[in-house]
């Protein structure tokens, strides 16, 4: 089948053509209380709430572009018997699964999706199975639907992140599969490896990467994403579409609460950016720097004096509204509840979650309308009649899970802004 379809991601607030999602399934509650610590959740969370939740985000994005489920994309990509042996065997370099590949190969492609998310149950006569029934070969994946972690698209090429848990790895290893196979989502080039290149000093997610245009990224120094991976990028970047490449990164928190840059500051307009006071333009706020990669793989580095500081001398003059509206107390409850993670569907018109009251009213006073997603989506309002908008949605357990709705959606098609 010929590819009919381009990535195109040169902006984060262009306006949404296609955007890959992952609805919360079974996996979710593969998670017990002990177990919930190592795969980086605050809690456990209850899938129907959870799902009921991430319905109204997905059946608002359906409403404004073309939506795609991850597991759909992985079984079309699964359907080559070629393909679904390579993606296997690749898997089997960093799980058990080497003596089972002939059972999984004889698995109907939909099937094998949904159980490389859901999990690959330890083969019954091995030993793992015999101390416990319940073992897996390839644990479950209940951080999948935080589809934006596991890869990034810039310009027309993808990035496939380099996690800096275990845990996550297998959901790098499928966005890459299907940037690499799909013929609706091939990039043209493969930024940075990051299955391959992963180890303990190169980790990169997608949650810290920002496009601000195909030759500029904001990225976030976390302890999710190192220096090394970013130095990396900068220069392959450069290299690969033979141009100078600026990246613009910050020294985040290393903190549960700043895992990834995008909770801390999203644009949402033009000329206008969400921010996290304390970390973004505060008094003790985080030291940001800029990296010039030159064609040649040359690399210049410089400290500025703000992150908004630093991208104002390069183009991008950004005026903040303040996650929290300014209130000591409510911007440090907002921020753990994402409220500074919200994802643009078109210029000035976002969406995120409804619990973040506060956020909300500093939107309005910047000049934003602030509705609800279910007036949308039963018809009685259309996002045409609105300038700036602020679509609001549930997400209180959303929320608990660790990320907000820019964590949750992985834009692989944007408009042009130019």
């Amino acid at each position: 089948m010929p590819t009919m379809n381009h990535l195109a991601i040169n902006s984060e607030i262009g306006r949404l053509r296609r955007v890959i999602l992952h609805s919360p399934g079974p996996e979710i509650e593969s998670m017990t209380p002990r177990e919930a610590e190592q795969d980086l959740y605050n809690d456990i969370i209850p899938l129907q709430a959870v799902l009921g939740e991430y319905t109204q985000l997905k059946d608002f994005l359906c409403q404004v572009a073309e939506v795609s489920e991850l597991v759909d994309l992985l079984a079309d990509c699964l359907e080559d018997a070629g393909n679904k042996f390579d993606f296997l065997t690749s898997l089997g370099t960093c799980f058990p699964i080497r003596a089972t590949i002939k059972e999984l190969m004889a698995q109907p492609a939909p099937s094998l999706a949904a159980m490389i998310v859901q999990g690959i149950a330890a083969p019954k006569k091995s030993f793992a199975y015999f101390l416990n029934n319940h073992s897996y070969a390839s644990r479950p994946l209940p951080n999948a639907y935080f589809m934006r972690d596991s890869a990034a698209v810039i310009g027309n090429c993808a990035l496939a992140a380099a996690t800096a848990y275990d845990v996550r790895m297998v959901e790098a290893y499928i966005t890459r599969f299907i940037f690499t196979h799909h013929p609706d989502f091939v990039a043209d080039n493969l930024l940075f490896d990051g299955p391959s290149e992963r180890n303990r000093y190169i980790t990169m997610e997608g949650g810290d990467i920002l496009v601000l245009s195909s030759r500029t990224l904001v990225v976030g120094i976390s302890e999710r994403t190192t220096p090394f991976a970013i130095e990396r990028v900068a220069r392959n970047m450069a290299r690969i579409f033979q141009d100078e490449v600026t990246v613009f990164a910050i020294d985040l928190p290393k903190t549960r609460a700043t895992i990834h840059l995008d909770m801390v500051f999203t644009m949402i307009d033009r000329d206008c950016a969400l921010v996290y006071e304390p970390v973004i333009t505060g008094n003790q706020r985080s030291k940001a720097y800029r990296i010039d990669a030159g064609k040649d793989g040359r690399l210049r580095y410089s400290e500025c004096e703000s992150l908004l500081s630093g991208l104002k001398s390069h183009g991008f003059d950004l005026q903040p509204v303040f996650c929290g509206n300014r209130n000591s107390i409510y911007q440090e409850r907002e921020q753990w509840l994402s409220g500074a993670n919200s994802f643009a569907f078109a210029p000035g018109k976002i969406i995120m979650y409804s619990c973040n009251s506060y956020t909300m009213d500093a939107l309005a006073n910047a000049g934003f309308a602030v509705k609800y997603s279910l007036d949308f989506m039963q018809g009685k309002d259309k996002v045409e009649n609105y300038g700036r908008l602020v679509v609001a949605f549930d997400g209180i357990e959303l929320a608990r899970g660790g990320g907000g709705p820019r964590c949750m959606t992985l834009p692989v098609e944007r408009d042009s802004l130019f």
